[in-house]
């Protein structure tokens, strides 16, 4: 399943978003993760949904501006590049992804040469972990698929 932000620039009040919402959530193969003011983020279960989702946004009145894709493992993880390197800056960067909102659960693989990161996502972007990541003082990549 892909995961992505879709811009929505005119979309801005309660009223606009219920708009959407409605067009949006009765696609077969489409699933709306989140929407606020100027975007929405869905999980697409085929690439062709993504066309059904923007068709849906034009005919409901608003102007579809980009779209960021994301892809998940198949168990709705993310992976990522750290420089989590130790039980210390573990312990650092705790704090900030239990807090996170839409976070399952998460891992860091200090043994791998790369520093892996797995995120088991319950709603949460790859960019907001990756924000959440760096607001601790880390670096943060994600693994290439």
């Amino acid at each position: 399943m892909n995961t992505t932000t879709i811009q929505v620039p005119d979309m801005q009040t309660a009223h606009c978003q219920s708009r959407v919402k409605n067009a949006v959530g009765s696609l077969s193969g489409v699933t709306l993760n989140s929407i606020e003011a100027g975007s929405l983020t869905v999980s697409l279960e085929n690439p062709e949904a993504l066309k059904a989702v923007t068709d849906a946004v034009s005919k409901a009145g608003y102007t579809v501006g980009g779209t960021t894709s994301e892809a998940k493992n198949a168990d709705g993880s993310f992976q990522f590049k750290t420089n989590i390197n130790c039980g210390g800056c573990v312990a650092k960067v705790t704090p900030a992804l239990n807090e996170a909102s839409g976070i399952e659960s998460w891992q860091v693989d200090t043994t791998n040469k790369d520093k892996i990161l797995s995120v088991k996502s319950a709603g949460i972007t790859q960019e907001q972990v990756m924000d959440t990541v760096k607001k601790a003082g880390f670096r943060i990549e994600p693994v290439e698929q």
